[in-house]
């Protein structure tokens, strides 16, 4: 399972699920620099798209290698952030659209220990929002019938399975834990031939006082930390596939199986598991 590798022929599909709700608002640090989590999301976001683009572009152009939803979540509604509705756009597709660029400032510090400005112009996908609740709840419920539909698909029928990620800072305010955990395991349900679908949950905090859990065992998380046990039971167990990723990125002795979540990371902890999830799937030249 979760072995097939990708071609034209056999694509995977990414969902990238964006937590839009007023606790967005909040500031939190990226490489020397204060935004609100909002902004910050966005910017990660971006890149993981740019990313995506790169990988699947070769001497004839981009190549059909995967299908990408972006979906933004709060204030009550679930909405597309790159198009006009929810749906996949194939990345061929995405790459030719005409997109703005903004430019990010950045602090870095050279070998000498000197802090210099840095520029970077990032490709902008998706626009900051942070307003009202959050309904976690309606995006399963929506991006389950997107995954439903493309796993559907005859032609995705062998394909490497969909992979979301959700990015958070909070708890839902439309169910409650129960009917999370239900709408979560629907989710997951939807499946090909090579595996069911991958729930990647990237809950980012300000909190300084409790450590980060980035892809943690299910035995290093504290009881007592219920939202914490919460993101684990709502979230894949990390693939065989991707286990020796983990590994390396925890730089420690600690054995499978891992939980495909964060719990409190920065967003520089979130980027690194964007990157992690994103290249699970092996893409065949």
């Amino acid at each position: 399972m979760y072995t097939r590798e990708i071609t034209r022929r056999n694509r995977t599909a990414f969902i990238i699920a964006i937590d839009q709700s007023s606790s967005m608002q909040e500031s939190v640090c990226i490489r020397s620099r204060r935004m609100t989590k909002a902004e910050a999301v966005a910017i990660i976001t971006d890149r993981l798209i740019d990313e995506l683009t790169m990988r699947a572009r070769r001497d004839d152009g981009v190549r059909n290698y995967y299908d990408i939803a972006v979906v933004g979540y709060g204030n009550d509604e679930v909405y597309p952030l790159v198009g006009d509705t929810l749906d996949f756009v194939p990345i061929s597709s995405l790459a030719s659209r005409p997109v703005a660029h903004r430019e990010f400032v950045f602090e870095r510090i050279l070998p000498s220990g000197e802090r210099s400005m840095a520029h970077e112009t990032v490709t902008a996908w998706v626009e900051p929002r942070a307003a009202g609740s959050t309904p976690l709840y309606e995006m399963f419920t929506a991006v389950t019938a997107l995954a439903e539909r493309w796993c559907g698909e005859p032609q995705n029928a062998e394909s490497f399975p969909p992979i979301v990620f959700n990015i958070t800072d909070g708890e839902p305010t439309d169910c409650d834990e129960v009917q999370l955990r239900e709408a979560a395991s629907r989710l997951r349900a939807s499946a090909t031939a090579d595996g069911h679908l991958l729930l990647i949950n990237v809950h980012i905090s300000t909190n300084t006082t409790q450590p980060a859990m980035v892809f943690p065992r299910i035995d290093e998380i504290d009881r007592d930390n219920r939202h914490a046990r919460l993101l684990a039971d709502i979230s894949s167990q990390v693939p065989e596939s991707m286990n020796d990723a983990v590994r390396r990125y925890r730089n420690d002795f600690a054995l499978p199986p891992f939980v495909a979540m964060s719990y409190n990371a920065s967003i520089t902890e979130a980027l690194s598991m964007l990157d992690i999830g994103s290249r699970s799937a092996t893409i065949l030249r």
